[in-house]
């Protein structure tokens, strides 16, 4: 598959953390251009294209899963990939956006705030992304899969948990997320 101009990955970043950044590096291996999309914490209510998927990730939506704001783990996103990848950030070949869940306005986003020449970056690594990409190709869009195996498992459940527990957070998150959730605790 040739790559795409352009690779667009949405999620909710709660928050950023090391796997996050080295798979916006891979993105950046494999496209003119990056457009990260921080989704808001809501739920469907039963408003979606794509109504199986959506219901599937309202699970991923609950409050506990979800401790920070939109503005905050927009900035965390923002900040830790400029300081992650000053050039490409600098240079716009990383975009970060912040709203509803695609799903949920779908028509926004398809129409005006995703480049036109695109394709939806999905992991390779489990039944919800495969749903994911499912969902998108239902939808007519053209999706890339990245295989993960060689990135940092790392998950945003691990990081709270280790946020909760006074664990070590060097190993899952960058200096400049340390710093942002440390001011906003």
């Amino acid at each position: 598959m040739t790559a795409a101009p352009a690779l667009v990955w949405e999620g909710r970043f709660q928050p950023i953390h090391r796997g996050h950044v080295a798979y916006v590096g891979e993105l950046l291996r494999r496209a003119v251009a990056v457009t990260v999309v921080v989704v808001a914490n809501e739920l469907s209510h039963g408003r979606s294209p794509v109504p199986d998927f959506s219901r599937m990730v309202d699970a991923h939506h609950a409050a506990e899963r979800n401790p920070w704001p939109l503005w905050l783990r927009h900035r965390m996103v923002v900040e830790t990939l400029r300081a992650a990848y000053p050039d490409e950030v600098g240079a716009g070949r990383v975009q970060v956006l912040a709203g509803h869940r695609l799903d949920l306005d779908w028509d926004l986003y398809r129409g005006q705030l995703l480049p036109a020449e695109r394709a939806f970056a999905v992991p390779l690594r489990d039944a919800f992304e495969d749903a994911k990409a499912a969902a998108w190709r239902s939808l007519g869009e053209r999706v890339e899969r990245v295989d993960v195996s060689g990135l940092p498992e790392v998950s945003g459940t691990l990081v709270r948990e280790l946020l909760a527990t006074g664990g070590e957070l060097d190993r899952v998150l960058l200096p400049t997320t340390r710093r942002l959730l440390a001011e906003h605790r």
